[in-house]
């Protein structure tokens, strides 16, 4: 039985996932179990099942969410099936890291959603030093709302990002770098018409 839905092969990284064509948006989803005991990453795609094109959306779609090279993914078993196996090509390590971290966002995007749009006048008022959860949020809403892959990629980028600036500015109080970071969140925010969040409190003082 396998715990996670990928192993190291070849000095490559293989990847289980059962995709969903026709979804409506192209997301990874988490992972799940089969009645087997195997499991499998789970994703869906808006292309249809034709000429390979829901293949090569998942391709896309694993390539922009772990911020490798499209060239770098491959789907080499399940071709015409639903349950496929995905080889990555890179440092192995890197890659498990990064879908490690992406099962987790899935995990938490899907806990954090049902409770964000009746809560969305309350985030507006966030500080992302205090409650780093407001990019989880807004990325909530990106993956819900349903763009191109290209659009989408973009947004989540930003949001990395902005992140990564907000984990080195706030606990230097570095106003500079958290700025940026909201400058960002913000960006983003206005795309997927979210209100926006304030400065940190260290700012407005």
């Amino acid at each position: 039985m396998d715990a996670l839905p990928y192993r190291v092969e070849r000095e490559r990284l293989l990847v289980d996932v059962r995709l969903t064509p026709r979804g409506g948006r192209d997301a990874v989803e988490g992972s799940e179990r089969l009645a087997d005991g195997r499991a499998v990453l789970k994703a869906r795609v808006r292309a249809v099942p034709e000429d390979g094109k829901a293949n090569a959306a998942l391709e896309s779609l694993i390539a922009d969410e772990l911020g490798i090279g499209r060239s770098q993914v491959a789907v080499v078993q399940g071709k015409t099936a639903r349950l496929k196996t995905v080889a990555l090509e890179g440092d192995t390590a890197r890659l498990s890291a990064g879908l490690a971290r992406l099962l987790a966002a899935a995990l938490l995007l899907l806990l954090a959603w049902p409770a964000a749009p009746a809560a969305a006048q309350f985030m507006s008022r966030g500080d992302i030093c205090a409650d780093p959860s407001q990019f989880l949020r807004t990325r909530a809403t990106v993956e819900r709302a349903g763009l191109p892959t290209p659009d989408r990629a973009r947004l989540v980028r930003t949001l990395r990002a902005a992140q990564s600036l907000a984990r080195d500015g706030c606990p230097n109080r570095d106003g500079w770098l958290v700025r940026r970071s909201v400058g960002m969140l913000n960006a983003v925010n206005r795309e997927v018409r979210l209100p926006p969040v304030d400065l940190p409190l260290f700012l407005r003082e």
